[in-house]
């Protein structure tokens, strides 16, 4: 029994018709004609694709069209208060030959100021005057990238955008004085799933440097003068800048006998009261307060029965 029901599974060509064999090898052959054009025709869709892709190009920097740099505008800059601030716009260019999405930023940071020191904020900006706008992306300088996404900003082929950004120091001036940070930002794109860039601006061109304003004592004002005034009962006293003495700065502090009598932020100032035997002078003030010694003494004296100041 398993002999015959091998023989009954063979096909037997000898006893069929010539017209028969034929039509079959005929069906054969225009399946296999079949299926060879559809291989052929799915090789000709994948090749066809790869060439296009492969025209395109996706680059993005952050200058202006003249090629200067935008980020470093950031930079040096000095906070001489807590919760200071500076605000400034990125200019993102796509160079490239395809619509791409602005994806991330990229930070890294060296210096004796710790990045989380200094709050960053990024917006899509509608002006160079990057007034407050949302969604707003916020972080910090410590470093890593961070996410862009939820900006939605696209640029379309050679098309430009503000990405405006501002730092802001967010620590003690007394705890960090005199420490500095420099940061660098690479902007980073996208144009579908695989292509990808960076900004090609060249990295000291992306890069700032903040720092945070340290109080010393100021050297004491010079060249103290006095002068009557024509009214015999008053007084100017002026005096010179010592060196070094620069904005931000605390102005001046006048003295009477060692009593407080004013701050001015000028050279000069006018004194009339009732006249007493005394001395003035002068200390120059840092912008925290911190004081200068003693400029020279002013003597002055009373006039007119006590009545008023005169220059001793």
């Amino acid at each position: 029994m398993i002999r015959s029901g091998a023989s009954a599974s063979t096909v037997d060509y000898r006893g069929m018709k010539r017209s028969t064999r034929m039509s079959i090898i005929a069906g054969v052959a225009v399946f296999l004609t079949l299926v060879s054009g559809v291989s052929f025709a799915a090789w000709t869709a994948s090749s066809a694709k790869t060439a296009t892709a492969t025209t395109g190009a996706v680059s993005l920097t952050t200058s202006t069209t003249a090629g200067a740099a935008t980020i470093t505008a950031l930079g040096p800059y000095t906070y001489t208060a807590t919760n200071g601030s500076v605000t400034k716009p990125i200019t993102v260019r796509n160079t490239g030959s395809v619509e791409a999405s602005i994806t991330s930023v990229t930070i890294t940071r060296s210096g004796t100021l710790a990045g989380n020191q200094v709050a960053v904020k990024f917006w899509v900006g509608t002006s160079s005057a990057c007034a407050a706008t949302t969604p707003v992306v916020s972080s910090t300088l410590n470093g890593g990238t961070v996410s862009l996404s939820t900006l939605n900003l696209t640029l379309a082929s050679t098309g430009s955008a503000i990405l405006c950004t501002s730092t802001t120091f967010t620590g003690s001036m007394t705890t960090q004085a005199g420490k500095t940070t420099t940061a660098t930002f690479a902007v980073n794109s996208s144009a579908g799933t695989n292509w990808n860039t960076t900004d090609s601006t060249t990295a000291a061109s992306r890069s700032f440097t903040q720092d945070i304003f340290e109080s010393k004592a100021p050297n004491a004002p010079t060249a103290t003068q006095c002068v009557n005034q024509n009214s015999y009962t008053a007084i100017t006293i002026s005096w010179s800048t010592p060196s070094g003495f620069t904005t931000p700065n605390g102005g001046y502090n006048v003295y009477y006998n060692g009593g407080f009598v004013a701050n001015t932020s000028g050279n000069s100032m006018g004194l009339s009261s009732s006249g007493a035997t005394g001395d003035l002078t002068v200390r120059a003030v840092a912008a925290d307060g911190t004081e200068s010694v003693d400029s020279a003494t002013i003597p002055v004296e009373p006039r007119f029965f006590n009545y008023g100041l005169s220059c001793g």
